[in-house]
C-alpha cells in the first residue's frame, strides 16, 4: 500500500524520537513509505531505504510547522492510498496500520478508525500497564458511550487527539471538501495540536476505536513525560490505564444493554 508519512520536527531535542519513528517506518513491509519531513533541523536521512523529502523550514514559524503538511497532502491527494501525518514522538506501528485499514473496510463513512496513545512508567521497571495521557476518568467524561457500526463495536473519546493523523484517500478527499482543511490562524498556540487533529474534528469525519482491536489500536508517546507530571490535570485525575479503560467500556455496554 502506497503510503505518504509527513513528519514535523522542531529543533533537536527530540531527534532521538524522531529517529526511532523513521526505522520503523523504513522496517515496514506491507506499506510502502514515502517521508516529507518538515523540520528546523537538517537530518541526515541517507541512511533509510525509504524515498524522502526533507523540507527546510523557519523556527520562526513555531506551531504553525504542524500545519505545513496540508499543502503536501492536497498536492499528492491522487498519488497514495494512505496518508499519515504524525508529530515527532509518536510510535505508529505496522501492526497500528494494518489494524486500522482492516477496520477501514468495514467502517461505513464518515467514520474513521483512530488510534490512543499510551505512555510507560519509567520510574517503575515492574510497571507494565499502559497510562493513556489524553484519557482521563474525572467523572467518567473521557467516554462517550458504546456504538456499533456494521457489527463493529467501537468505543469514542471525547478527546480525539492522538498526535497524529492517518486516512485513507477517499477520508482524505473528504476531509478536504471541508473550508476547515485549509483553515489557518497564523501563530495559534494550539497550532500543534490542531495539526494533528482538525481531521476528526471539522472536516466531516468521525474519529471511533473499534473496541476488538484496541490493543492494536494503541501507539506509543515516545517522551512518557505526561505520565510523571506532578501539576494539574495529572495529579488529580490521573490517566487511564489501558485496563480501566477496557473496564470502563465493558461497564458502559453493560449498562447501555440493560
Amino acid at each position: 500500500m502506497k503510503t505518504l508519512v509527513c513528519i514535523s520536527n522542531y529543533g533537536e531535542g527530540q531527534l532521538l524520537y524522531l529517529h526511532q519513528i523513521l526505522i520503523a517506518y523504513d522496517n515496514m513491509s506491507q506499506f510502502e513509505v514515502d517521508v516529507v519531513l518538515h523540520t528546523t533541523a537538517p537530518l541526515d536521512l541517507s541512511r533509510y531505504s525509504f524515498r524522502a523529502t526533507q523540507m527546510p523550514c523557519d523556527p520562526a514559524l513555531g506551531r504553525d510547522l504542524a500545519l505545513c503538511h496540508r499543502k503536501v497532502m492536497d498536492e499528492a491527494q491522487d498519488q497514495y492510498d494512505l496518508f499519515i501525518y504524525t508529530e515527532n514522538d509518536v510510535l505508529i506501528t505496522e501492526d497500528s496500520l494494518r489494524a486500522f485499514c482492516e477496520t477501514t473496510g468495514i467502517l461505513p463513512e464518515p467514520y474513521v478508525a483512530g488510534f490512543i496513545r499510551y505512555e510507560l512508567n519509567r520510574k517503575k521497571s515492574d510497571d507494565r500497564e499502559m497510562y493513556l495521557p489524553d484519557a482521563h476518568p474525572s467523572g467518567g467524561r473521557a467516554y462517550k458511550g458504546p456504538l456499533v457500526l456494521n457489527g463493529l463495536r467501537c468505543a469514542r473519546l471525547r478527546n480525539l487527539h492522538q498526535g497524529c493523523s492517518v486516512l485513507t484517500r477517499a477520508q482524505l478527499k473528504r476531509a478536504m471538501k471541508s473550508p476547515f482543511f485549509h483553515y489557518y490562524n497564523r501563530g495559534d498556540p494550539l497550532n500543534r495540536e490542531v495539526g494533528a487533529t482538525f481531521v476528526y474534528i471539522g472536516c466531516g469525519l468521525q474519529k471511533v476505536i473499534p473496541i476488538d482491536r484496541i490493543d492494536e489500536l494503541m501507539i506509543h508517546h515516545l517522551p512518557d513525560k505526561y505520565v510523571h507530571l506532578d501539576e494539574p490535570p495529572w495529579n488529580k485525575t490521573p490517566p487511564y490505564t489501558l485496563t480501566e479503560l477496557k473496564r470502563f467500556i465493558a461497564d458502559s455496554d453493560k449498562r447501555h444493554a440493560a
